[in-house]
């Protein structure tokens, strides 16, 4: 069963000792008001999501070009663009566009309607991408990217990871709200450790379809190709 915020609030409380409304950090009641818990449990939560590859963090989106347009802006919950397609208007296939840098591109640039074409080639700038060639169609343009996941709060409740993390996400909390609101350093200490065991036995939905995908359902002992 999902550890949704409600439930690691209470735990942390739980840990500490906490039975009244006696902390403005960590109070007792479960109200929307109540939400002191939620910046040691955020920073678990960001921690975790920086340290592992988690499938849940990867979105695909697509849109048009515009004619005689060569910026676009992208996501802003964004961490980090892996890929960008572009699909032919003939066949509809799909056609990685090369990265370069900004030199790269200045160099290339001509502000003529005549040197308009399909994009073959991109560079990050700010907060999107621009293009080269300049388009002179509406082309659609496909981007994979890491999003960064939203906050944990009252109206995002749950953590979109497997469940087995929510624990670790938790503890993460906890150790530090024992540092924060208890300056109890062994018992953060002895939580980090235990935390830390628990992540060694897990592993992330990016790590288990790469095992599926590699061993088509079979096991087989020893290197690529060996028996």
């Amino acid at each position: 069963m999902p550890l949704d915020i409600v439930g690691m609030r209470r735990s942390i409380r739980e840990h500490l000792g906490i039975t009244g409304d006696d902390t403005t950090d960590l109070p007792d009641q479960d109200t929307s008001d109540k939400t002191g818990a939620d910046t040691y449990l955020n920073r678990s939560f960001w921690e975790i999501c920086a340290k592992f590859g988690f499938r849940e963090k990867e979105v695909i989106g697509s849109f048009p070009t515009v004619v005689g347009t060569n910026f676009y802006q992208i996501p802003t919950l964004f961490e980090a663009l892996t890929s960008i397609s572009i699909e032919d208007l003939n066949d509809f296939s799909h056609k990685p566009l090369e990265r370069i840098t900004r030199d790269v591109f200045q160099k290339k640039f001509v502000n003529s309607i005549d040197q308009q074409d399909k994009p073959t080639l991109y560079f990050r700038e700010s907060n999107g991408i621009r293009v080269w060639a300049t388009p002179d169609n509406i082309y659609t343009l496909t981007i994979a990217y890491k999003a960064t996941l939203a906050d944990l709060s009252n109206t995002n409740t749950t953590p979109p990871l497997l469940e087995e993390w929510h624990e670790v996400i938790m503890l993460g909390g906890l150790w530090r709200a024992q540092l924060g609101v208890s300056r109890d350093m062994e018992g953060a200490n002895n939580t980090r450790a235990f935390q830390a065991s628990l992540i060694e036995g897990l592993t992330t939905t990016e790590d288990k379809e790469q095992f599926d995908s590699h061993t088509a359902g079979l096991e087989v002992l020893g290197r690529d190709g060996e028996l």
